[in-house]
């Protein structure tokens, strides 16, 4: 964030300050999909994210509801996940093992996907909607310390 003028108030400490509390709040409620496990909710949005990341910005996709095909997925290799993450593998290989055997991660020729239907479950859908409730607290607790977005978001 660049001060506009030498007027501005330099409030970075307290932008930070508001957006790791916020942050920590919501990953550990998010947690809460995965029985409080903050690893595993990393490890599952890593591989999730991973597959959709390429569809950022389609407006197909971009309502709650518009969940692609599978065939719309892009797999994530076991090597890519455990660098996006820096963990040991044998780590990260029991969470994935895991969420196979769940039924939330499938492994495909390619590496790992989620699978649409996945997301169309009522958990996942109000963790969808807290997340994005949250989102929404944190850019008004931000505004609350002075911070701008140069944007009007409600």
């Amino acid at each position: 964030m660049s001060l506009p003028s030498s007027q501005a108030v330099d409030n970075r400490r307290a932008v930070l300050r508001v957006t790791t509390l916020e942050i920590l709040k919501a990953l550990r409620s998010l947690a809460q999909l995965h029985d409080g496990d903050l690893f595993a909710l990393l490890v599952f949005t890593s591989i999730w994210s991973a597959n959709g990341e390429h569809l950022i910005g389609d407006e197909r996709y971009s309502g709650l509801r518009d969940i692609g095909p599978d065939s719309t997925s892009k797999p994530v290799t076991d090597d890519q996940l455990q660098r996006s993450l820096g963990v040991p593998r044998d780590m990260l290989d029991r969470y994935v093992e895991m969420f196979i055997h769940m039924g939330l991660v499938e492994r495909i020729s390619g590496g790992l996907v989620v699978p649409g239907a996945v997301f169309t479950s009522a958990e996942m859908m109000s963790g969808a909607n807290e997340a994005y409730d949250r989102i929404v607290g944190l850019i008004s607790a931000l505004r609350g310390v002075g911070f701008s977005l140069g944007e009007n978001i409600s």
